[in-house]
């Protein structure tokens, strides 16, 4: 037989399987509002990235403007 999921939330042990319906929709809500807040905080890393780079890809461009304009 298996044993049935358990989930803690505040330091206290569920069964999953003795939880109502609309507990275990609470649950799936907030399994997804954690995959979603995961996903964007990946998204705004790679978007970082790509501002910095720019930054960088500017500033070379400005210096070869400024060389050749002297």
């Amino acid at each position: 037989m298996t044993e049935s999921p358990k989930i803690t939330i505040d330091d206290v042990e569920y069964n999953y399987d003795d939880l109502t319906e609309k507990q275990k929709n609470i649950i799936g809500n907030m399994r997804y509002a954690a995959n979603k807040i995961s996903e964007l905080n990946m998204d705004l890393s790679q978007y970082e990235a790509a501002m910095i780079t720019y930054k960088l890809m500017l500033e070379k461009e400005a210096n070869a403007t400024s060389k050749n304009n002297s």
